[in-house]
């Protein structure tokens, strides 16, 4: 039985369908794994756009309004599989998703979930319908208070949080540390992205960010996290990393982070 991934964020613009996309597409074709992404984000998808996905014949809207069954509205993409939304909103019941799902997790490892970046109805069925969710914030105040209020309503749904994406990371003393924005949301930061170019020109020629630059520093991380998302290691195999491993015993607090969550999965499948 696959385990769905919600990917959340109450604020838009902080790369969460990005995560989604990236995430869902390496786990494909790093680890073989078999995922479908799905575009939860109900009044306002997207994740079609990402992918070049313009006009699908049909979207997970026909599926919840229960024109067609779900295994019609899937499609191909290369190495993974993708359930698009229709790019003109139409009323739909959100907590469909979670049986309709159901009925397909047992042909997926992982399907993941890029939910709406509104705290309405919309992401409450993202989280309804999660195993496990990932919460994506930026370094600054206003995108940190959004991802204190996803995360406390996440838990009063009692959906386990794995934890935080830092993601548009630019180094500079004024944006919030890991540690600030652990200590103020409780959950753990699985992964710090550095604000990457190849990020957006990624999004402008409709590929993922793992494709367009499977070695670029954002993208490694992104590795890093799909690892430890199914418990398994990613090694960086670029000269740079290598050197460090020799040179350096520092590990940063997002690397300790994996590293428990990977020892808390494998506990979990012992059981």
């Amino acid at each position: 039985m696959g385990k769905v991934i919600g990917v959340i964020s109450i604020k838009g613009g902080v790369g969460k369908t990005t995560t989604a996309v990236n995430l869902g597409a390496i786990l494909a074709n790093e680890f073989n794994k078999k995922v479908l992404i799905v575009d939860a984000n109900f009044s306002a998808p997207n994740l079609g756009l990402h992918l070049g996905i313009v006009d699908p014949e049909f979207t997970l809207h026909d599926v919840l309004n229960k024109n067609v069954p779900i295994t019609k509205a899937i499609k191909k993409y290369e190495q993974f599989d993708v359930l698009p939304g229709a790019l003109l909103g139409r009323k739909i019941n959100p907590f469909e998703l979670k049986r309709k799902l159901n009925d397909i997790k047992k042909d997926y490892d992982v399907i993941i979930l890029d939910s709406s970046p509104t705290l309405n109805e919309e992401i409450i069925a993202t989280m309804v319908a999660s195993d496990q969710l990932i919460a994506v914030t930026s370094p600054d105040f206003p995108t940190l208070s959004c991802t204190m209020h996803a995360v406390k309503v996440a838990k009063r749904k009692k959906t386990p949080i794995a934890g935080l994406i830092l993601n548009k990371v630019r180094n500079k003393k004024f944006e919030l540390s890991l540690e600030e924005i652990e200590e103020a949301t409780d959950v753990p930061v699985l992964a710090v992205l550095p604000e990457d170019i190849k990020i957006l020109e990624s999004v402008a020629y409709t590929i993922p960010a793992s494709q367009h630059s499977p070695l670029g520093k954002a993208v490694i991380e992104y590795k890093k996290l799909a690892a430890a998302l199914i418990g398994e290691n990613y090694k960086d195999p670029r000269v740079i990393a290598k050197i460090k491993r020799l040179f350096s015993k520092n590990v940063g607090k997002e690397e300790v982070n994996r590293t428990l969550l990977k020892e808390k999965l494998k506990e979990e499948n012992l059981q």
